[in-house]
């Protein structure tokens, strides 16, 4: 209570000071030791001042929270009717934007918050930006809702997988409603595809994209990819690429392996040998000539001779 009530008195020194940063670090510190409404009532108190007007309005009102749960004695009237001022004056201030959000599963930060839902049952959903601590973004409850955000200059980042992140940055004007369409370009699938051959030629759903390596870019869906080269074992693979998602295929060719049959001094041979074999059939299945009757000469005594 003691350490409480010495950050506190501290943070009223800077009040005085106008040191309105010093002076919400040191009434924080004190509510962390001791909460009190008082302490949260100066906390809203100084994040006005700070321009931080959307978290300024939670926190004043959940001073007024704090001290209905103690009773109502912890904020004097007069300091009672200042809160009600001022969540009125906030009021007046905040900027609204109707935010339609394509795809609708996009996560959204706004200066690298994510958004607080304020009212989730009302048509179209409303969110607070401004509120939460630093951190990753977080797909609305709705495609299309109501933000209400503190006016000024605002980065609004959208990231979903598969997409290329968008980064707007954007002006609001105190008390405005503005249309802000939110979208996200689709990203394309990457297949870089590497060979154990030089010179393979790769193609694409029937489409030659060059030799290996090669980077192709294409919309995520479902491909055909066909790596050759003389004397190799065609590569052949069907892949299912995801927008944004980067695949690497290695197409290991073989050497190709060619059956006896298939070489060509094999037929030459084999031409060779049935030549030989058809003339040395021939000659052994031919029917031998008849061999030639030597001449007689006769004389006329009725005695012949074989002529030499």
């Amino acid at each position: 209570t003691v350490q409480a009530r010495e950050q506190f008195i501290a943070g009223t020194d800077f009040v005085h000071k106008a040191q309105w940063a010093d002076a919400l670090s040191a009434f924080e510190r004190s509510a962390k030791l001791k909460p009190h409404a008082v302490t949260t009532y100066n906390i809203g108190a100084c994040q006005r001042a700070l321009g931080r007007y959307a978290l300024a309005r939670k926190t004043l009102q959940h001073s007024l929270a704090e001290n209905t749960a103690a009773g109502g004695v912890q904020l004097p009237d007069g300091v009672l009717q200042e809160i009600h001022a001022y969540v009125d004056q906030i009021d007046a201030l905040l900027a609204s934007a109707d935010v339609t959000l394509d795809p609708p599963s996009s996560t959204i930060t706004v200066d690298g918050r994510p958004l607080e839902v304020a009212d989730a049952a009302a048509s179209p959903p409303v969110l607070v930006a401004g509120i939460r601590d630093p951190g990753p973004g977080e797909a609305p409850p709705a495609a299309h809702f109501k933000l209400v955000l503190d006016p000024g200059v605002h980065v609004i980042t959208l990231s979903r997988k598969g997409y290329a992140d968008a980064v707007v940055n954007r002006t609001f004007l105190p008390a405005t409603l503005a249309a802000l369409p939110l979208a996200l370009d689709r990203l394309p699938a990457t297949l870089h595809i590497t060979s154990n051959q030089a010179q393979a030629v790769v193609a694409v759903n029937g489409s030659d994209v060059g030799m290996a390596p090669v980077d192709v870019s294409r919309p995520g869906g479902s491909y055909r990819v066909v790596v050759t080269k003389p004397g190799f074992v065609a590569y052949e693979a069907q892949v299912n690429a995801q927008p944004g998602e980067d695949v690497d295929m290695k197409a290991t060719l073989p050497e190709e392996k060619h059956p006896i049959t298939k070489q060509w001094w094999f037929w030459t041979a084999a031409g060779i040998v049935v030549a030989g074999a058809v003339t040395g059939t021939y000659f052994l299945t031919r029917t031998p000539a008849t061999p030639a009757q030597p001449a007689l000469q006769c004389g006329g005594l009725g005695w012949c001779v074989t002529a030499q």
